[in-house]
C-alpha cells in the first residue's frame, strides 16, 4: 500500500516577518500565523490523517494543533523535526549577520553546505529530518500521515528522500504550504509541493 505523507510548514511568525533567523529558538505564531494554520488546517483536514507528528518547537506544534482539533487527532511531538540550528546567527537579520560574518554568509547564501557558527549545515539538519520521517513513516500503519515541521529542513529533507541530495532544487515552501508524498514502502514520489504557500 502506497502512504500519503504530507508534508507542512508552520504559519508566520514574527522573525518570518523580520527576516531573522528562526532555526532552533522557539518563536511563536503571530496573529496571521494563527490564522494561516486554521486556514490551512481546513484543507488539510480532507486528507483525515490518521498520524499527526510535528516539531516540538511552538510554531510547528501550534499550527499542527490546528488540524489535530479538526480531525479528532492526538498529535505527537518529535524534537528530531526541529529547523536547521543556525548557531549564533540565530535572531539576527541577513543584513547583521553580514556585518559580522560576510564570507561564511555568502557561501551559505550561494547554496554551499556549510555551517553557521555553532549551527548545522544543510546536509546535516536535512538528514536529520529524512532519517526522522522515514522512521516514522515505516514504524506504524497509520495513513495519511502529517508531518508538520519547518521550511528549510522539510525542502531539505524532501530532496533527500527523493534523491536529490539536498541541492536546492525544491523552493521552500511557504507559511502554511505544504507538499504531498506517496511512499511505496521503497521510494517517494511527490506528488504536489507549495500548496496554499502565501
Amino acid at each position: 500500500m502506497t502512504k500519503t505523507v504530507l508534508f507542512w510548514r508552520h504559519g508566520q511568525t514574527d522573525f518570518n516577518v523580520a527576516g531573522r533567523f528562526q532555526g532552533q529558538s522557539d518563536v511563536p505564531l503571530n496573529d496571521t500565523g494563527r490564522a494561516q494554520a486554521e486556514e490551512a488546517a481546513r484543507l488539510l483536514a480532507e486528507f483525515d490523517p490518521e498520524l499527526i507528528v510535528s516539531s516540538d518547537l511552538s510554531r510547528a506544534a501550534a499550527t499542527s494543533d490546528s488540524l489535530a482539533t479538526l480531525v479528532g487527532r492526538e498529535p505527537l511531538r518529535d524534537e528530531r523535526l526541529r529547523e536547521t540550528a543556525f548557531g549564533e546567527w540565530e535572531g539576527r537579520t541577513r543584513s547583521e549577520v553580514a556585518e559580522i560574518w560576510p564570507n561564511e554568509l555568502a557561501e551559505w547564501a550561494s547554496g554551499a553546505d556549510v555551517n553557521p557558527p555553532g549551527g548545522e549545515s544543510r546536509s546535516q539538519s536535512g538528514h536529520r529530518v529524512a532519517a526522522a520521517i522515514s522512521e516514522i513513516v515505516r514504524s506504524t500503519d497509520a495513513e495519511p500521515i502529517a508531518i508538520v515541521a519547518h521550511g528549510a529542513v522539510l525542502r531539505a529533507a524532501a530532496e533527500i528522500l527523493l534523491e536529490m541530495n539536498g541541492t536546492g532544487r525544491l523552493g521552500v515552501l511557504g507559511n502554511c504550504g505544504h507538499g504531498e508524498f506517496g511512499f511505496t514502502g521503497h521510494s517517494w514520489v511527490l506528488r504536489s509541493w507549495g500548496a496554499f504557500s502565501r
